[in-house]
């Protein structure tokens, strides 16, 4: 074994090493499949010609040839389909027409490879003249060579501007940076290979071919930029956009300079202004004291966070909206402070009350109740809000803390929730929801509590559990709830629900352990599930 066949084992060894990396990043993802593919391809090759430099005969060198082809060959398609997917342009594509068209011809210049006496590239092998194996004999005469040169030609240049409509949708520095990295890499990659592998070989066959060993340089930094660019991490199992039009409360996020880039529907029902006239506009057109001009509002990206400011806000018809604003910077690792996410809540129902408090004693209690459910209880289902809900779950565990009394938690959100609701609005979402109140709190004991935490998800507590079937049996009512459709008027909603249960002291004896062990377990629950095909 000589030094080319060492350092070939020692790049195989690093490539496949980096593959399985990727993968356990997520396995199931396409775009950590095909840059594992990548990589694996690259570790192929290099094995390959640990055995190839050192084969005793020719006939045995060319066999090595022929099994590294899996690397040189494929490793440009899975590459570029790899960046096709970065860009978007995949989107676009449907049916298997265009993996046909994208994967034909690497597949066929393997399979002449392989199987065809005289190689695509090589017209045939020979000792190197110093001594450190065969090196290749080009078959520049064949069209098939020519081929295979317009191949990587042509697949390469896909990569790039796959690259550059990337770069272009995403205008953030992270990505920037990526794209230097990329380019940098690739065009190196591809002029150095070209020059070791196939114009040295036609100049003279003095040195054998070598790209292989110094492409461990293009695994480090593609390494590098996985693990510090975050290259792989570029879908999330949640868009912001999609969570930013499921939140139930006013969601406006702004810029560095306060202009407002985007918000949600429940922003629009606030201010009662459609998107295109909140977007863009500076934050405080919307404040009736034009409290955070572009100078104040610089001052607080330096504070980072500014949690319930009393502000009042002014809709569309000059309506006085009292509002409690909680800010919340957001940065990047490579840009810093980018903008701020605001969280509004409506408190002039809660301001109202406040007021009469002040009007007389003989009608406190009265209000100090109102006010009570305004801030303990869901306003639509009237059923106990997040707030209430955890204050209860707080006494639950202390109360078993000194009595030792068992209790269970189940955490329950709606499946099919969402179809109806964009479909026939949120007036019969609301009804919907009202009517799941019902089933649930019509499904458990009179010491068990009942609140709604999100917009469709409900959590149970359910107090001194003596044996396992007390529990069994408020499941199954509840599944035999959910059973038939609800109806609302003229509308059959099919809609089921997903569940997860968790036990105290079994599975933990804080709010965080039951709570997460409850919300993972319904998670895995709603997995297993069909979700309802829609309304009939």
């Amino acid at each position: 074994m000589n030094i080319l066949s060492l350092i070939s084992f020692f790049n195989a060894y690093s490539f496949i090493i980096l593959g399985i990396y990727i993968l356990k990043l997520n396995h199931k993802e396409i775009l950590n499949k095909l840059s594992a593919s990548v990589n694996f391809c690259f570790g192929i090759w290099s094995f390959a010609d640990t055995f190839f430099y050192t084969a005793p005969t020719m006939r045995s060198a060319m066999f090595w040839y022929r099994i590294s082809s899996f690397g040189w060959l494929l490793f440009w398609v899975f590459t570029t389909h790899s960046f096709l997917i970065l860009s978007g342009i995949t989107k676009k594509c449907q049916g298997i027409k265009w993996y046909v068209l994208l994967y034909t011809l690497p597949v066929v210049l393997l399979l002449k490879t392989l199987f065809s006496e005289e190689t695509p590239v090589l017209k045939g092998l020979v000792q190197s003249k110093i001594g450190l194996g065969w090196t290749y004999v080009l078959n520049i005469k064949s069209l098939w060579f020519w081929v295979y040169i317009l191949y990587t030609l042509i697949y390469c240049s896909i990569s790039l501007y796959s690259t550059y409509v990337w770069i272009k949708k995403s205008n953030r520095i992270r990505f920037l940076k990526q794209l230097k990295s990329i380019i940098v890499i690739d065009v190196v990659s591809v002029i150095i290979g070209f020059f070791t592998d196939l114009i040295l070989p036609a100049i003279s066959p003095i040195i054998p071919p070598f790209f292989n060993l110094i492409s461990i340089v293009w695994g480090i930094v593609f390494f590098y930029i996985i693990k510090n660019i975050k290259l792989i991490s570029v879908y999330d199992a949640a868009s912001p956009d999609l969570i930013l039009k499921t939140v139930m409360d006013p969601i406006i996020m702004v810029d560095s300079n306060g202009i407002i880039i985007t918000c949600n529907h429940a922003t629009e029902e606030l201010f009662k202004y459609n998107s295109e006239q909140i977007i863009n506009k500076p934050l405080y057109y919307f404040f009736k004291s034009k409290k955070y001009d572009e100078e104040k509002f610089k001052t607080l990206l330096n504070e980072k966070v500014l949690l319930n400011v009393e502000i009042d806000l002014v809709d569309s018809a000059g309506k006085i909206i009292n509002s409690l604003v909680s800010f919340s910077i957001a940065e990047s690792r490579f840009d810093g402070a980018v903008g701020a996410v605001l969280n509004i809540h409506d408190i002039t129902d809660i301001k109202k009350v406040e007021k009469e408090l002040y009007k007389g004693k003989e009608k406190y209690k009265e209000l100090s109740q109102h006010l009570d459910k305004l801030a303990n209880y869901d306003k639509l289902t009237n059923i106990p809000n997040r707030r209430l809900f955890f204050d209860k779950l707080k006494l639950t565990i202390k109360n078993y803390e000194s009595s030792g009394n068992k209790f269970a938690l189940i955490f329950i959100d709606l499946d099919g929730f969402k179809p109806i609701n964009d479909s026939y609005g949120h007036d019969i979402g609301d009804l919907i929801l009202i009517n799941v109140a019902k089933k649930l709190l019509s499904s458990i004991r009179k010491q068990d509590i009942v609140a709604r935490i999100g917009g469709d998800e409900f959590v149970i507590i359910l107090h001194d559990l003596q044996e396992d079937f007390e529990l069994d049996n408020i499941v199954q009512r509840i599944n035999e709830r959910f059973t038939e459709s609800i109806i609302i008027g003229n509308l059959i909603c099919p809609l089921g629900i997903s569940l997860g249960i968790s036990k105290c002291p079994e599975d933990g004896i804080t709010i965080d352990e039951l709570m997460k062990i409850a919300d993972e377990r319904m998670y895995k629950d709603k997995s297993l599930k069909k979700m309802p095909k829609g309304i009939l």
